[in-house]
């Protein structure tokens, strides 16, 4: 399944009401689009922190529901574009929201970040990275090295996109999943090696199995509120059947 590529990166109001203040995306084939929206609900300060857009930045921009581009309205074009290509985000779980609070709904859609959980570890694969934030493959992989230095905006919607699309070709060059493989890997959990909390802090979930099958069924039924983790345990429990890329 080969596909066109869109990547793309929003900026909002806080990580509850997620009203969006900054949309950047850009294409294979050339569409590049930066916009930023006055918004319904007030920036919170630690958004601002993060990404310091601030109101009064904002005050002369449209809302996102006014804003037009090419000719028609941004809501219209955007949905177009969602029929045309395949949308690629760091985890792209929250900018896909984003988009669907405003009535934009994706069909396709890849997360970076859970690609980079399933192919990056540490100790021959058995150990989780660090990190997987943008920033922080970005320098574990080396991509800032060949980086358009013009690209490089501190915590800009923009400037993450194109290392978006650097991360996501990096991917596509090194490792071996097929497009369809890619977005398979987008909507299940993402994946998990090791755990860094508790008595086998540090260890891995195949490593606790071997020492302490009961643990991990305890732990399986403790941490209910943390999906993602479950999903993992069972994975290594048996208890689902993974698809391994």
């Amino acid at each position: 399944m080969p596909g066109n590529f869109i990547y793309f990166d929003t900026e909002t109001t806080d990580v509850q009401s997620k009203d969006i203040i900054q949309l950047a995306l850009v294409s294979d084939d050339g569409i590049s689009l930066n916009m930023y929206f006055k918004p319904i609900q007030d920036i919170s300060i630690a958004a601002m922190a993060v990404h310091h857009i601030t109101p009064e930045f904002l005050e002369d921009k449209p809302t996102f529901e006014q804003a037009v581009y090419d000719g028609k309205p941004l809501k219209e074009y955007l949905e177009s574009l969602g029929e045309k290509y395949i949308w690629v985000a760091h985890n792209a779980e929250f900018d896909l929201e984003v988009l669907y609070r405003k009535g934009i709904k994706i069909p396709k859609s890849i997360c970076t970040f859970k690609l980079a959980r399933n192919m990056f570890a540490e100790d021959e694969g058995k150990r989780d990275l660090e990190s997987y934030s943008l920033q922080y493959l970005r320098y574990y992989l080396g991509l800032y090295r060949d980086e358009n230095i013009e690209h490089n905006t501190a915590h800009d919607a923009l400037s993450d996109v194109y290392f978006v699309r650097d991360l996501f070709k990096y991917i596509q060059d090194k490792g071996k999943f097929r497009t369809e493989d890619m977005i398979t890997i987008s909507k299940e959990p993402q994946y998990i090696r090791s755990v860094n909390f508790g008595k086998y802090a540090g260890r891995t979930l195949e490593d606790i199995a071997k020492i302490d099958r009961e643990y991990l069924q305890w732990l399986r039924e403790t941490v209910s509120d943390k999906p993602d983790l479950v999903w993992n345990i069972e994975r290594v429990l048996g208890v689902n059947n993974m698809r391994l890329f």
